[in-house]
């Protein structure tokens, strides 16, 4: 009878986390979806300069833009790059002891946003409580600094919402890979609030500020959530039911005894413990494979807006259509991410050579989907929108679901925290490479110099696909033990 309340209780909380993943973990990329609105708001709108066109009124905002992409960078960065931190923590406090802490980062992030408004707005609101909010702020920085505070909390409680939901996945033996897969759909299909927001905004029906709150609000069930389907470390109000290694304890039976008394040095030496499977070839590669090939998806998040609106020739209403359908579209990444994981597992747990078969087929169709979508973006033609959009959502799901998967199912869930977080924390560290890209975007005729550069990084990871092929065909070809390889 317990164990069937249990088992209900664990698909609950699977349900539970699926909604609360999609509401609010990989929201920053659909912000370009805020690039219209936000100077609405007068946020760094003394950036805006008056045209140079004799007898124009208009005004050059493109030094607005940028730092709408600067704190968009920022926010992808930080997103990947405390992962690292995120997994070592979840691994020795558990998933319920960090997400209390993404709580704390989720409520200042969207208080941020709610408050980046031009003081003449302010001013016409007349709200003592959010004056005095602003003003305990501002004592600290000025007001448009608040949206990086915005993108850089949203982006930390993000990432800590993602991983503690991932760790969750380990309280099922079977199925994991499929269960992480759908996590990571709905964490990547997040990105359409942002154009859901820009739709009740244009349409009077709530402001920028309302909306804040309520996503604010939603810490309340993020607590809920913490503690009837999460558990931590401590001896106090823990679950009735822990991580299923069924599955594993024959992996990890031989080095246990092993594991006592061994410095940290002689760890590595001897590849015991976590440095056995940090060691692996096969973690090693997905590691740099995720980082190198999610640069032309991250680099058209950022540039997406002022690409659209230059191909269009500065058509506002196409340019905000095309930026709807590029957050809206994400919602196909809930399918296609299980499509993944399901064509990544398919038949694995009858033979170790299709496991490594699975995931060669699976790292080579994610580089060509991003040699194209690299190859598209170089060309500022309104023809290449839409394959644009296509590739990128196929490509970001094939490589991000594929990555995932490979690790939640490949390696064992003591470590699966830390191994999980410096797989992202290495894509974040690499992501930083797009604060220069974006400086060479900046003229959009010209942005094809950037794609080049990304482009040159996504061939160089065919040394990858060479060594993962070489591996499949010798172990067709003569039996290798698994331990080598997984």
């Amino acid at each position: 009878m317990k164990s069937s309340i249990n088992s209900r209780r664990k698909w609950i909380g699977f349900i539970w986390l699926f909604i609360e993943v999609n509401l609010i973990s990989a929201n920053i990329f659909g912000f370009p979806a805020l690039f219209k609105i936000l100077p609405n708001y007068g946020v760094y709108s003394n950036y805006c300069q008056s045209s140079n066109l004799t007898n124009s009124t208009e005004q050059d905002c493109s030094r607005q833009s940028q730092q709408y992409q600067n704190a968009l960078t920022l926010g992808i960065i930080f997103f990947n790059l405390p992962s690292i931190i995120v997994g070592i923590l979840i691994d020795k406090f558990g998933g319920r002891f960090v997400k209390l802490i993404g709580i704390v980062f989720h409520v200042v992030g969207w208080l941020a946003l709610a408050l980046v408004k031009s003081d003449k707005y302010l001013q016409k609101k007349k709200k003592s409580l959010v004056l005095l909010i602003s003003f305990i702020f501002l004592i600290i920085l000025d007001r448009d600094s608040l949206l990086f505070i915005h993108t850089l909390f949203t982006a930390l409680s993000g990432i800590i919402v993602q991983l503690t939901s991932f760790s969750a996945c380990n309280y099922f033996a079977e199925g994991r890979a499929f269960l992480l897969t759908l996590l990571v759909g709905s964490s990547l299909s997040a990105s359409m609030w942002y154009s859901v927001f820009q739709i009740l905004i244009d349409n009077g029906k709530l402001t920028l500020s309302q909306l804040s709150y309520i996503w604010m609000s939603f810490g309340i069930f993020m607590l809920f959530s913490s503690f009837e389907f999460l558990d931590w470390k401590f001896q106090i109000l823990n679950l009735g039911y822990t991580f299923d290694t069924k599955l594993e304890q024959t992996k990890t039976i031989i080095t246990e005894n092993t594991k006592i008394e061994t410095k940290w040095y002689g760890k590595i030496r001897q590849r015991i413990g976590i440095w056995e499977h940090l060691t692996n070839p096969l973690y090693i590669f997905v590691v740099l494979y995720l980082s190198f090939l999610l640069m032309p998806s991250i680099l058209l998040s950022v540039t997406w807006y002022p690409w659209v609106y230059y191909i269009n020739h500065n058509d506002k209403t196409k340019s905000d259509q095309y930026t709807f359908a590029f957050n809206m579209t994400s919602l196909s990444q809930i399918f296609l991410c299980p499509l993944v994981g399901f064509l990544l597992t398919f038949r694995a747990d009858k033979s170790s050579k299709q496991k490594i078969l699975n995931t060669s087929i699976a790292q080579t169709c994610s580089w060509i989907l991003n040699i194209i979508l690299c190859i598209i973006c170089m060309f500022v033609k309104t023809t290449v929108v839409v394959p644009a959009l296509v590739f990128n959502y196929i490509g970001r799901s094939a490589i991000v679901a594929g990555s995932q998967a490979v690790v939640g199912t490949f390696f064992p869930s003591e470590y699966i925290g830390r191994l999980t977080g410096i797989m992202w924390t290495s894509a974040g560290a690499i992501t930083c490479i797009q604060y220069g890209l974006v400086q060479l975007t900046t003229d959009v005729s010209q942005s094809w110099k950037a794609g080049i550069i990304v482009l040159i990084l996504v061939v160089f990871m065919s040394c990858h696909l060479v060594q993962i092929w070489y591996i499949t065909i010798r172990k067709y070809r003569k039996p290798i033990p698994d331990v080598t390889y997984f």
